[in-house]
């Protein structure tokens, strides 16, 4: 009886910026600007990695990959603020939160996952050279940037899923710009949405957490690599001045890990030298 008297929401309001309406000009402007430079940004990354040929590497592939994720998640929340910000319906309908929701968190945490990808690539580079060829082989790398947006995709789908899959009743204002999740559990009406909530919340601070650890830790072997390489100047016994310089060194044998042909010198005949 008391579910018969609860009329489900069949759209939402974005409140956004609308509290502040002698700053929105300002906020369009500023998210305008946003929304040009960044995708060009990341554009021109792609091309320029695209017509080089000598940029065809694993590192560069990741930054493509990484470029792409950036650009596709700024057109999941930018152009619809934009237009709320210059009209005065903001309305959503529920099937294109539900798809913004999905496709923000998608985006996002391929973006961390890739991120990770690429400290797990330098860790490579750098602490296992010799084998780097093989760890990082083409397939391999295509694997792992595929397996990156696989993960983001589930994500996407576990969090959109859980979250409406509530039944939304009384108001259906969002104070927010974009549908996202701690607004939306406002508005939801139920008996399991705290226990919802708190599995929603786990699943995304784990899978951050988890990917800040393997930076962390990529980072943490790298740079104990590169103090671990011999100076011929006596420089790893000055702490001053050791940072910077086996840093430069770590990242050129980043760039090139191929070992240099050995120098032949010639021996002149004897006699020659003496006149």
């Amino acid at each position: 009886m008391q579910g018969a008297n609860l009329s489900a929401v069949t759209e939402f309001i974005l409140i956004g910026f609308s509290n502040f309406p002698h700053l929105q000009l300002m906020f369009f402007l500023l998210f305008l600007l946003m929304y040009l430079f960044m995708p060009l940004g990341n554009l021109l990354i792609m091309a320029t990695i695209w017509r080089d040929p000598s940029l065809h590497m694993p590192m560069y592939l990741f930054l493509c990959a990484l470029s792409l994720s950036e650009i596709l998640y700024t057109f999941a929340i930018i152009p619809r603020m934009l237009a709320d910000l210059l009209s005065t319906h903001h309305s959503i309908a529920l099937t294109a939160c539900a798809s913004q929701m999905f496709f923000s968190f998608t985006f996002g945490f391929t973006h961390s996952f890739l991120l990770t990808v690429m400290g797990y690539d330098s860790y490579v580079a750098i602490c296992h050279p010799l084998r780097y060829n093989v760890l990082m082989s083409p397939r391999g790398c295509a694997c792992l940037v595929v397996w990156s947006w696989a993960g983001g995709s589930i994500i996407g789908l576990v969090v959109t899923s859980a979250i409406f899959q509530l039944t939304f009743c009384g108001s259906n204002e969002i104070h927010h710009f974009v549908c996202h999740v701690k607004p939306l559990l406002k508005l939801a009406c139920g008996e399991n949405i705290f226990t919802l909530a708190m599995g929603v919340g786990l699943v995304c601070i784990t899978a951050l957490l988890c990917c800040c650890l393997l930076i962390l830790l990529s980072y943490a072997f790298i740079v104990a690599a590169i103090l671990r390489i011999p100076s011929a100047e006596g420089l790893i016994s000055d702490k001053k001045s050791t940072s910077p310089n086996t840093l430069m060194k770590g990242l050129n044998h980043r760039v090139g890990t191929q070992p240099k042909p050995p120098v032949i010198h010639q021996e002149q005949p004897l006699g020659q030298g003496e006149e």
